[in-house]
C-alpha cells in the first residue's frame, strides 16, 4: 500500500515543470576533501553546462584536503572567470564537516539560486536549466536523482539501492510529504535558505541537506519539489568497499532520526520487511515466507520501473532479486551500528 501510494506521487512529480523561462543568477557549490580522483571530472561536466556562464558564479570549496584537491581546482579557477576558490583552514565552532564548507561559501554566494553537488559526481549538461523549469514563487527547494552506473555487482547493487531511495524521496515530495534528498543534487532559494537562519540558525545534522530541506518546508512554507527527469538527473561515484558503505549509511540513518518526518515511519516499515526476509523462514510456514518474499520482489519491481524507465537502466532489473537480501542486511546492520552511538566518521573525521 505504501509503494502504491508513492507511485501516485512520482507520477505526480512527473508532470510539476513550468513552461515559463526562468533564467536567474545561480550559485553551483562544490565541497571537496581529499577527492583529487574524482574532483577534475567533476569540474570538467560543470564547464559543459548548458546554463549561461555570465549568470553562472561556481564556487570550489577546498576543506581541508591533503592531497592534490586544492592544486586542481586552482588550476581551473585561473583558467575560467566564473570559477572562484575558497579554502577552509579549520573546524567551525558550531558546524563540522561539509555543513561547515558549505556555510563558509554561502556567505559570499552571489546567486538567486543555490545549487550544490559533490566532487565525486558528473553533472547533467541540462542539470541548470531543467531543474529551474521546476521553481516558482512558491518552491524553495529543487532536488532529483543521482544514480550509479550499474559496472560491477557491488555497484550494481548500489544503483538500485539509489533508485529505490530516491523513488521514496521523490513519491513523498509528491504527495506533499518531503522525506529526504541527496546534496549532490539539490538547489534551493537564497532566501529561502537566509529565512531559516542558514546553517548556523539550524540544528547541526550530519546530513545537513536533508535538515535543511526539512526547515525550508516546515518553519519556512515553501513548497519542495523533486522532478523524476531523466535531464536532472546526475551520475555519482559508488562506495567502493563495505566499510565506506555502511560509513555512509549510518551517516544517513543518523541524519535521518534527527528530526521527525515520515521518513522514519517507512524506514521503520523497510526495517521490519527486512527482517521478515532474513529469518521469517524461522517462525512462519515456509509458503507463506516465499509468498511475502514474492510479493515484496514484485512490488518493488513496480515502484522502481518509472525511474528505471526515465533514465533507461533497464539492466539493473536483473539484480532486484539479490538487491532485496542486500538491502535487508545492511538496514538491519545498521540499526546495530546506531546503537553503539550516532556520531559517524566522514572523510577520516568524527562527527
Amino acid at each position: 500500500m505504501t509503494h502504491m501510494i508513492l507511485m501516485y506521487g512520482i507520477i505526480i512529480n512527473r508532470k510539476k515543470k513550468n513552461s515559463s523561462v526562468y533564467l536567474p543568477d545561480v550559485s553551483l557549490i562544490v565541497c571537496a576533501k581529499d577527492e583529487e580522483k574524482n574532483i577534475e571530472k567533476c569540474i570538467l561536466s560543470i564547464l559543459k553546462l548548458n546554463y549561461p556562464r555570465d549568470k553562472t558564479e561556481v564556487i570550489l570549496v577546498n576543506d581541508r584536503s591533503e592531497d592534490a584537491t586544492g592544486e586542481i581546482m586552482k588550476k581551473y579557477v585561473s583558467l575560467n572567470s566564473n570559477l572562484r576558490y575558497v579554502e577552509i583552514t579549520e573546524e567551525g565552532k558550531k558546524l563540522k564537516g561539509k555543513a561547515n564548507a558549505l556555510n563558509e561559501a554561502l556567505k559570499t554566494a552571489r546567486g538567486e539560486i543555490i545549487f550544490t553537488t559533490d566532487a565525486d559526481i558528473e553533472v547533467n549538461p541540462k542539470w541548470i536549466t531543467e531543474m529551474l523549469k521546476y521553481y516558482d514563487e512558491k518552491t524553495g527547494v529543487v532536488s532529483s536523482y543521482s544514480v550509479i552506473r550499474p559496472e560491477s555487482l557491488f555497484s550494481s547493487l548500489q544503483s538500485v539501492d539509489w533508485l529505490y531511495l530516491l523513488s521514496i524521496a521523490c513519491g513523498g515530495d509528491g504527495i506533499g510529504v518531503p522525506i529526504s534528498c541527496v546534496g549532490n543534487n539539490m538547489s534551493y532559494r537564497k532566501t529561502a535558505y537566509d529565512k531559516v537562519g542558514g546553517y548556523e540558525g539550524i540544528k547541526f545534522s550530519v546530513t545537513e541537506d536533508f535538515m535543511l530541506l526539512q526547515k525550508i518546508h516546515k518553519d519556512a512554507g515553501y513548497k519542495t519539489k523533486f522532478p523524476l527527469n531523466k535531464s536532472t538527473m546526475n551520475v555519482t561515484a559508488p562506495c567502493s568497499n563495505l566499510t565506506e558503505l555502511f560509513r555512509q549509511k549510518k551517516r544517513w540513518a543518523a541524519g535521518g532520526l534527527g528530526e521527525f518526518n515520515y521518513g522514519i515511519i517507512i524506514g521503520l516499515l523497510l526495517w521490519l520487511s527486512g527482517a521478515v526476509i532474513l529469518t521469517g523462514w524461522i517462525y512462519l510456514d515456509i509458503n507463506l515466507w516465499l509468498g511475502f518474499i514474492l510479493l515484496k520482489l514484485m512490488t518493488d519491481f513496480i515502484f522502481i520501473f518509472p525511474s528505471v524507465s526515465e533514465f533507461r537502466m533497464h539492466r539493473v532489473l536483473l539484480f532486484l532479486p539479490l538487491f532485496e537480501i542486500y538491502f535487508a542486511l545492511y538496514v538491519i546492520i545498521t540499526s546495530f551500528m546506531l546503537l553503539t552511538g550516532r556520531r559517524v566518521t566522514w572523510k577520516k573525521q568524527r562527527i
